[in-house]
């Protein structure tokens, strides 16, 4: 670039090309259209939730992580946005309930940190989409090598980076996942603003952590099928 003529990577808080390998990483799995690295797990929450407005309502899970019921519960008490909690695992109660309220979010956990509920995202996405709202999936339990929640009709996937897409516990990270550029270029818009993207050699050891995602979640399920065998054949379980 010229004299005068702002580069792509100018100041790292607005882009870094380490950390956009990492969104773009995340993004392709996931099937989105593109993301945006933040530098925690709530940092990626507290993020999707800036396309809320004052009066507008957002319908999350009864369950869902701790963290996220602190900082729904105390933003909404300051009034940025109304909420109303769902057990939106009782699918059919769930859809009956978004026609109601017509929220402008929904915000899906599937499976809830800790208690592992499943949540039906096609049949709440399509309820919620019935009356405009965002879908919004927390995937960091599964991550996107067992459940890509954009393919049910989720428009922005969550991940705590710092679990399984690390892997490594020596990061803490997220990501915000989006299914149309339009909504990628909205969340890059705010998080720039707020300043809360990712560090660039955080980017890096996620990335590090993501070559063996596969590999890792293949053994976990290896190891969780014995455990499982062995206590339906064992004794003292009923």
């Amino acid at each position: 670039a010229g004299f005068g003529e702002p580069r792509q990577y100018d100041y790292t808080r607005s882009g870094n090309p380490t950390r956009d390998q990492l969104a773009g990483a995340v993004a392709e799995l996931d099937g989105g259209a593109g993301g945006v690295v933040t530098a925690s797990g709530m940092a990626a929450v507290h993020l999707v939730t800036q396309l809320l407005q004052p009066g507008e309502t957002l319908v999350a899970a009864n369950d869902c992580y701790g963290g996220c019921h602190r900082l729904f519960r105390s933003v909404a008490a300051r009034g940025h946005y109304d909420l109303c909690w769902t057990p939106l695992w009782e699918t059919t109660a769930a859809v009956a309930r978004l026609r109601e309220l017509k929220p402008r979010m929904v915000w899906i956990e599937t499976p809830s940190n800790p208690l592992l509920r499943i949540t039906d995202i096609e049949a709440i996405a399509a309820a919620a989409h019935e009356t405009g709202a965002t879908v919004v999936a927390d995937n960091t339990f599964l991550s996107p090598g067992w459940q890509t929640p954009i393919a049910h009709g989720a428009d922005i996937v969550v991940h705590s980076t710092t679990k399984y897409l690390n892997g490594h516990s020596d990061v803490v990270g997220g990501v915000a996942v989006a299914a149309t550029s339009e909504l990628n270029e909205e969340l890059a818009w705010w998080a720039n603003c707020l300043g809360l993207t990712g560090a660039p050699f955080d980017s890096f050891l996620t990335l590090r952590g993501i070559r063996t995602l596969h590999a890792r979640l293949r053994l976990h399920e290896e190891n969780a099928r014995v455990l499982v065998e062995t206590l339906y054949g064992h004794p003292a379980v009923s």
